[in-house]
C-alpha cells in the first residue's frame, strides 16, 4: 500500500488555537473585573455592619453613663479602635477596616457629652460621617452624612 503525500492530518491549526486563547482571555478579564467589584461591595457591607454594631455599643454606653466615651479631647478624632477599652462591656472587639487599617478610613470624635461622630470611607461612595448631634465642623462641612 502506497502512502499519499497529501494525507489529511487531524488537529487544530495555529489560528484556531490563537482565537480560542483570545476568547478565554477576554472572558477571564470580564470575570476578574466583576469579582473585584463584588469584593469592594462586600468590604463596604462589612464596614456598614461594623459601624451599626459600634453605634449600638455607644448607645448602650450612653444609657449607662449619660455620656459618650471620651477621646481625651473634645472635638478630636481618633482611630476608632481606641474605643475598644470603654466599650468592652458592650462589644467584644472593634474591628479594623477590612482593608487592613482604619486610620483615615474610620475615625471617632466626641464633642459635648451628648454628641459623637463616626467618619468613614466607603469604596463605592467615598467619605461620609454619621453619629448623634454631629457637628458640621468635624472633618469639614463638605463631608456628607452617610446614607
Amino acid at each position: 500500500m502506497k502512502k499519499s503525500f497529501y494525507q489529511k492530518k487531524s488537529g487544530f491549526t495555529l489560528i484556531e488555537l490563537l482565537v480560542v486563547i483570545a476568547i478565554i482571555g477576554i472572558l477571564s478579564s470580564v470575570v476578574l473585573a466583576s469579582l473585584n467589584s463584588a469584593r469592594s461591595k462586600a468590604r463596604d457591607a462589612s464596614r456598614k455592619a461594623t459601624v451599626r454594631q459600634v453605634m449600638t455599643a455607644l448607645e448602650m454606653y450612653y444609657n449607662d453613663n449619660n455620656v459618650y466615651p471620651s477621646t481625651g479631647c473634645e472635638g478630636c478624632g481618633i482611630d476608632w479602635v481606641g474605643l475598644g477599652t470603654p466599650l468592652t462591656p458592650y462589644i467584644s472587639r472593634i474591628s479594623v477596616d477590612p482593608s487592613g487599617s482604619s486610620w483615615h478610613t474610620i475615625q471617632y470624635v466626641r464633642g459635648p457629652a451628648d454628641a459623637y461622630g463616626i467618619y468613614m470611607r466607603y469604596e463605592a461612595t467615598g467619605y461620609c460621617k454619621t453619629g448623634v448631634n454631629v457637628n458640621i465642623g468635624w472633618w469639614g462641612g463638605s463631608v456628607p452624612l452617610c446614607q
